[in-house]
Order: C-alpha cells, then structure tokens, then sequence
C-alpha cells in the first residue's frame, strides 16, 4: 500500500470525480486517473490502453 499527500482542493476535486464516476472508493478514482495518464502519455501496451477505452493511432489509421 502507498500513501500520498494531495492538497485539501485536489482532495475536493478527486471526490467530484468519484461521485461523478461512481467509484467505490477514492484509491479506485486515482488508479484510473493514474492508468489513464500513463496511457495518454504512452507508457502502458496498447492492450492496457484498450482496456482502459483510449483510442490508439493504430485504431485511427484503420
């Protein structure tokens, strides 16, 4: 397990996201938002990717 520190306004914001999201939990919320970003930046396999839902440029091209 790891903890992290956010600021109180970032916590507020994550919360937002859970509810909007219907996240059970605040570390799901994060978990996603973390994946998401790693794939966005293309850190993670195209099949993580397509798990996640983000269109990769092979997708496009087809």
């Amino acid at each position: 397990m790891t903890t992290v520190w956010l600021p109180e306004d970032l916590v507020e914001l994550l919360d937002k996201v859970k509810e909007a999201r219907k996240d059970p939990t605040r570390s799901d919320t994060v978990r996603f938002l973390l994946l998401k970003a790693l794939a966005d930046l293309s850190f993670l396999p195209a099949i993580t990717k397509k798990a996640l839902g983000i269109i990769t440029t092979k997708e496009i091209e087809k």
